[in-house]
């Protein structure tokens, strides 16, 4: 991991942790699943190399739950909620949100625990009673709302600013998106990854971000290719390696 300014300075940052006796906890998500296809295949290839479950993010409506369940079987992936339709109710001139303020707080509501009641019904192993709203985007009078429906976990992205977002729900966040979104829409590369790891760590590290929320993933396979696995691939397997990293699953995020 010292083939490049990214990679290097994510190591001498995980000597940091492993000098104090520290566990740096990584978690991975990744969002938008709705079937079985091809793009699915490298990420299950990663997962079972690194032996690092993924929190698959899967969006309820028109959710292929049958297909979904075969070609998962077997594997390590756990289900997280991700909204409902995955469908922009924002205003034109807000950012895209489903679950924006300006929409009737029942009607965000009722997608909310619907959501939550069909994917429990098709994964009741499997299945995370977390939310997960598109765009990483929640209005904050529905996070207080989200125990009511059924829920025991929110994650978005960004440090969280609690470990628990409202009684009983548990804020487990994403920090490292591996998409630039506003830029190329593709592949940030694997020195940009190992950067934001590494500031994220050092954050935690410092006392300037929560020390005990796990550093997170955020993968989206819809939009990457098999190249951008491998490189993805090569950097867990390195971080696997290292005596101060901890790969783990969702359900020790969201489960405790």
């Amino acid at each position: 991991m010292t083939g490049s300014p990214g990679t290097g300075g994510l190591l001498h940052e995980l000597d940091r942790w492993a000098s104090a006796g520290l566990t740096a906890e990584i978690w991975w998500r990744d969002d938008d699943l709705q079937r079985p296809t091809p793009a699915l295949e490298p990420l299950l290839a990663m997962a079972d190399a690194a032996g690092w479950a993924p929190g698959l993010a899967v969006v309820p409506e028109g959710a292929d739950t049958d297909a979904l369940t075969s070609r998962l079987a077997g594997t390590g992936a756990e289900f997280l909620v991700h909204g409902f339709a995955h469908r922009n109710h924002a205003a034109a001139d807000e950012k895209k949100c489903e679950f924006p303020a300006s929409r009737p707080l029942p009607d965000r509501c009722r997608d909310a625990r619907e959501g939550l009641i069909r994917l429990r019904e098709a994964f009741p192993d499997r299945l995370l009673s977390c939310f997960v709203p598109p765009w990483n985007r929640i209005a904050p009078d529905l996070v207080e709302r989200l125990c009511e429906s059924g829920f025991t976990g929110l994650s978005t992205f960004g440090p969280r600013p609690a470990s628990m977002a409202a009684p009983g729900l548990r804020r487990v966040n994403t920090h490292i998106d591996v998409i630039d979104w506003r830029g190329t829409r593709k592949f940030v590369g694997t020195d940009t990854v190992a950067t934001a790891l590494a500031s994220h760590l050092e954050a935690r590290r410092m006392g300037r971000a929560d020390a005990e929320e796990p550093s997170g993933l955020l993968t989206h396979h819809l939009v990457m290719v098999d190249e951008d696995w491998r490189a993805l691939e090569a950097l867990v397997l390195e971080l696997k390696s290292h005596e101060a990293v901890s790969l783990i699953a969702p359900r020790d995020c969201f489960c405790l």
